[in-house]
C-alpha cells in the first residue's frame, strides 16, 4: 500500500502588519473589523500650584483643532476624541504624571492638530460618569497644549495646570 504524503495547505495572510514598538491596543485595533486604528498621546501632566483637598480627580480630553472657540477652548457642545479621568495625589501633582490617552480611529489629517485639555479638581472619578461630558468646575487648576510628534515617544503634549 503506497503512503500518500500530505503537502502543507499555504497560511493565509491576515493583512496584519505589526512593526517594532506597537502597542498591544495597536495590535488589537487592527485585527478586529470596524476599528481602523488607534492612537494615542502621551501626556505630561505636572500642577503649578497645590490644590486644596484630600483627593483629587484628573480629567484629561483631546480634541481636534477644528472644534475650537476663538479663546482655544474646545465649543461648548463638542465631543473629545479621547478622554480619560483617574485619582490623583496632591505628590503626583507636584512631581508630574504620564498618561496615555488613547484614541480610537483617525482623528485628524495633521496630527499637530490634536489638542489636550486637562484639569484637575477636589473629588474622586465618577466611573459613572464618563470623562468625555466633564467640565471643569469652579477653581479647578486647567491646562492645553497642542499635540508634538516626537520621533521615539510618537504623539506627546505637555501640560501645566494653573488657576484658571
Amino acid at each position: 500500500m503506497a503512503t500518500q504524503t500530505r503537502t502543507p495547505r499555504p497560511r493565509r495572510q491576515s493583512g496584519v502588519v505589526v512593526r517594532a514598538g506597537d502597542s498591544w491596543l495597536s495590535l488589537i485595533a487592527a485585527t478586529t473589523k470596524g476599528v481602523g486604528e488607534l492612537g494615542q498621546v502621551r501626556v505630561k501632566i505636572r500642577a503649578a500650584t497645590p490644590i486644596h483637598g484630600d483627593s483629587f480627580r484628573l480629567i484629561v480630553q483631546s480634541y481636534s483643532a477644528s472644534v475650537l472657540a476663538d479663546d482655544g477652548s474646545p465649543h461648548d457642545l463638542a465631543t473629545p476624541v479621547a478622554s480619560l479621568q483617574r485619582a490623583v495625589s496632591q505628590e503626583e501633582l507636584r512631581l508630574g504624571l504620564d498618561i496615555d490617552v488613547m484614541h480610537a480611529g483617525s482623528v485628524c489629517d495633521d496630527s499637530g492638530e490634536l489638542v489636550v485639555f486637562a484639569w484637575v479638581e477636589p473629588g474622586q472619578p465618577d466611573l459613572e460618569y464618563d470623562a468625555a461630558l466633564a467640565r471643569p468646575s469652579l477653581g479647578a487648576l486647567r491646562g492645553s497644549a497642542i499635540s508634538q510628534r516626537d520621533t521615539v515617544q510618537g504623539l506627546t503634549a505637555e501640560l501645566l495646570l494653573t488657576a484658571a
